[in-house]
């Protein structure tokens, strides 16, 4: 009966070891996981939305700046245009499983002239996230809001030395997270 019970007793704590063994390589390969991860993000320290939506720390969006030839849309569009008329593309992009955006260029003359981008969550609390870090963003590349009827308003100046507009709104409902951002220059 003693030698029954020592062996239970010693598989019982073999297979314990073994567990924590295992339990602990697993957690390692995660951390490593993570910061391959983030390794490999454009935006670590912000959502990772922004890494769909802004793509690049070069330009306003995705390394455009208005005043830019259209020919420079599809070289950061991974996307099919989902709409397309001589003054407009508009491509649409998923983040994640509950959240995407769509992203309309507005030209004159094949340039550039205004930027729209519409991000929609169907968790409020990811919008309010994305919301939150895209102010941080743009506050920390450009300058603070202002806030003009419900608008976060950065007045900015591009690489050429310009001045433009970039308006950030929630436009959320009980149900879904909407954020609709604007960039443009003042007529």
């Amino acid at each position: 009966m003693k030698s029954n019970c020592f062996r239970f007793s010693s598989i019982t704590f073999s297979i314990g070891i073994g567990f924590l063994v295992f339990i602990s390589s697993c957690n390692n390969h995660t951390e490593a996981d993570k910061s391959a991860d983030a390794g490999k993000r454009v935006f670590p320290e912000y959502h990772y939305a922004l890494d769909s939506v802004i793509k690049s720390p070069n330009g306003i969006i995705g390394g455009i700046e208005l005043g830019q030839s259209k020919q420079v849309i599809s070289a950061i569009q991974i996307s099919k245009a989902i709409e397309k008329t001589t003054n407009h593309i508009t491509f649409e992009q998923k983040i994640d499983s509950i959240s995407k955006y769509s992203i309309t260029y507005l030209m004159e003359n094949d340039t550039i002239t205004e930027m729209e981008i519409h991000i929609t969550s169907a968790n409020s609390d990811e919008g309010d996230k994305i919301l939150s870090d895209l102010k941080k963003y743009y506050q920390a590349k450009y300058t603070a809001p202002m806030m003009d009827k419900g608008y976060f308003v950065f007045n900015c100046f591009d690489s050429k030395k310009q001045n433009f507009t970039i308006t950030l709104t929630d436009n959320s409902d009980a149900s879904n997270s909407v954020i609709d951002m604007s960039v443009y220059r003042e007529k």
